[in-house]
């Protein structure tokens, strides 16, 4: 998780670049960060945070300041874009209240400043892109180190009515017109079941078709891993942490193994007195 387009054939600016186009037109999970921070004001991790598409959502609910984490420095120029180009962002920048640091998610022990704890700490499709539950382990441990009192840390994946139920063959995935041209993406994916989870062997290749008719092409290949609900609060709690509520849905839908669209988990540290207002989760 240092970098997640490591290793890559293709250049990881342009990866980057088709990373936004894809993830920038999500917007179902935007009010549930922002409520999350109303409910938990105060300084706020954002632990893999990409080219920082949750930013604006989480300062309006109260982060501050905000701290993003990332591995890959061709995201984090792409939060930094996104962070002058936005007032409401610069602004905050500029005020000390928002800033990214380069640095693997899985030892953030060694990138966030030593004595610097958060009252909340974003977890949100960071998961996916660990090896499985061993460097799970590593990535809760280290939110864990820099967790205030009280605190909580949230981890959000896909749940199991969103995995991949087949093998897919090379087949068109998303469309999209640019300023550079029309970008088509094809997708194909192999599953692996194990105890721990789903893995999936995933690749990509993206044309992007010119005005004048010329093809760029860009391969890309990655491995991901969907952890099983209890493998998923297995390294939460491997981690020294306990798991205080869990949600099946941005709605706050109880998790259901089997049928749920999200599988979020809030947890907090072990023996801590339960500060977060009650729920209804199903658990």
């Amino acid at each position: 998780m240092s970098d997640i387009f490591a290793g890559q054939a293709a250049e990881p600016e342009r990866l980057a670049e088709l990373y936004d186009l894809e993830h920038d037109e999500l917007r179902d999970d935007l009010d549930f960060w922002r409520e999350l921070a109303r409910r938990h004001p105060g300084p706020t991790l954002d632990a893999g945070c990409g080219s920082g598409r949750l930013f604006a959502a989480l300062l309006a609910g109260g982060a501050s300041p905000l701290v993003g984490v990332d591995g890959s420095a061709d995201l984090l120029t792409r939060a930094e874009r996104r962070i002058a180009a936005d007032p409401r962002l610069a602004a905050a920048a500029a005020a000390g209240r928002l800033r990214v640091l380069h640095g693997d998610v899985r030892a953030l022990g060694a990138t966030i400043p030593p004595r610097t704890a958060f009252g909340l700490v974003v977890i949100a499709g960071v998961v996916p892109h660990l090896e499985g539950p061993e460097e799970g382990v590593q990535l809760l441990e280290g939110a864990e180190g820099v967790l205030a009192p009280g605190g909580r840390i949230v981890v959000d994946t896909l749940g199991p009515a969103e995995l991949p139920q087949r093998d897919l063959p090379l087949s068109v995935d998303w469309e999209r017109d640019t300023p550079d041209g029309h970008v088509v993406r094809r997708s194909q994916l192999t599953r692996r079941e194990a105890p721990d989870g789903l893995h999936v062997a995933y690749a990509t290749i993206t044309d992007t078709v010119q005005a004048d008719g010329t093809i760029a092409r860009l391969p890309a290949s990655f491995r991901l891993w969907y952890p099983s609900g209890t493998a998923l609060v297995g390294i939460v709690e491997a981690a020294g942490l306990t798991v205080e509520l869990t949600w099946g849905s941005y709605e706050l839908d109880p998790f259901d193994p089997l049928d749920s669209e999200r599988h979020i988990v809030v947890a907090r540290r072990r023996d801590e007195a339960d500060e977060m207002p009650a729920r209804k989760t199903g658990r």
